[in-house]
């Protein structure tokens, strides 16, 4: 599978510093492994119903024996994150009503730009990825989140429709969840920064963020049939 994932500015600003040897790491303690198991089986359990017998799944990262990073601005930190990427099966339902009725338009097309803005478009719609984070200080996004256009998916602190999308395919969802405490929009920064309650690298997820893109009615599918509230579950209360 040919899947395009930019190195933006968004994605080192994702991916915990730690990883690059930049800060201290530790093996947790036994309250953080609790909590770090909690999330991870939530998550895994969710992530596992975004797929289904159109698409192939691909697990690209996944949370496995983590080290701790030492913060000074969260209460825990990891060196792993969750990652999971899918493509349309060939022969699938979705194959059949969607992808290969383009591709016979395609191979009729004469004109060189439209063809390549259709095969960009059927390629769009081949393809997905999902990503989770927690504990984030800051959430960097491209513009700031507008509640006229959050689609209000039951459970998400905020939705937002960002433009930067790292994977290349499709449209980019950045999902905010917090048990509903919000936090506030820097537009200095471009961020939305987050508050922590408890002290810094203390055995608590307070947030956590999903970011999915690819195929955009695949992704509204995923907003209506889903039970988004479930990902709460996850943090530590």
């Amino acid at each position: 599978m040919k899947r395009r994932i930019g190195m933006s500015a968004l994605v080192c600003a994702l991916i915990p510093a730690a990883m690059f040897g930049f800060f201290e790491k530790r093996q947790p303690t036994d309250a953080e492994q609790k909590a770090i198991t909690k999330y991870t089986t939530v998550m895994n359990k969710f992530l596992d119903k975004i797929g289904g017998p159109d698409w192939d799944e691909h697990i690209d990262e996944t949370i496995d024996q983590p080290m701790v990073n030492v913060m000074d601005d969260r209460p825990l930190d990891i060196d792993q994150l969750l990652r999971r990427t899918y493509e349309v099966k060939q022969g699938s339902k979705r194959y059949q009503a969607l992808i290969q009725p383009r591709l016979q338009k395609l191979a009729l097309m004469k004109d060189p730009s439209q063809k390549d803005l259709w095969r960009a478009q059927t390629e769009d719609m081949k393809y997905l990825q999902i990503e989770a984070h927690f504990n984030l200080f800051v959430v960097p996004l491209a513009n700031r989140p507008d509640p006229k256009h959050d689609p209000k998916v039951p459970g998400a602190t905020f939705v937002h429709k960002d433009r930067n999308n790292p994977f290349e395919h499709g449209v980019a969802y950045v999902l905010f969840f917090s048990n509903g405490r919000p936090g506030k929009w820097d537009e200095t920064n471009s961020v939305y920064r987050n508050t922590f309650v408890h002290p810094t690298n203390s055995p608590y997820i307070e947030n956590l963020e999903i970011r999915i893109y690819g195929a955009e009615d695949r992704i509204q599918e995923l907003f209506r049939k889903l039970d988004w509230r479930q990902v709460n579950a996850a943090l530590t209360p």
